[in-house]
């Protein structure tokens, strides 16, 4: 099982479960505004997470995180389209069965085991987190990995 480092400035950041990565990114991909279009902001950020959530990118799955996050416009788009599913993960059931999750199409994937969705809210506020600065781990801490954990929180 592989691992990426989620950064937006190339020095602090988190590592994360390829696997998690890539389901929070087909998540969140659907959840970026609609906009007809095609070379918006929001276009090109669905894109690219659609593209990262197929399973193709073991051990670097590219978030495009330092470049979408690098503008205002990528900034918001990114945390509108967080704070969307996070009000959707609210309200969703405490796991997510793996038949589910099978069907968001994530190529080489078969979900056996539930997720738990206080997981997915876990790594929602990272991401959050790392956004308003509030991450100063490095590539070289692994000791915190959002999603990974399988014990109540």
């Amino acid at each position: 099982m592989g691992t990426t480092f989620v950064t937006i400035d190339q020095s602090s950041g988190f590592w994360m479960q390829d696997s998690v990565l890539e389901l929070w990114l087909r998540l969140l991909a659907l959840n970026v505004e609609e906009s007809p279009d095609d070379e918006s902001i929001g276009r090109r950020i669905r894109d690219q997470w659609l593209l990262a959530s197929k399973g193709f990118f073991g051990g670097h799955v590219p978030h495009g995180l330092e470049s979408f996050a690098s503008t205002e416009d990528g900034r918001w788009v990114i945390r509108v389209a967080i704070e969307s599913l996070m009000s959707r993960l609210r309200d969703a059931p405490r796991e997510l069965n793996g038949p589910t999750l099978d069907l968001l199409g994530v190529d080489g994937a078969s979900f056996v085991d539930p997720i738990e969705t206080r997981r997915l809210v876990e790594v929602g506020n990272a991401f959050l987190q790392l956004m308003d600065g509030k991450i100063t781990s490095d590539a070289s801490s692994t000791e915190f990995m959002p999603g990974s954990s399988r014990h109540e929180a």
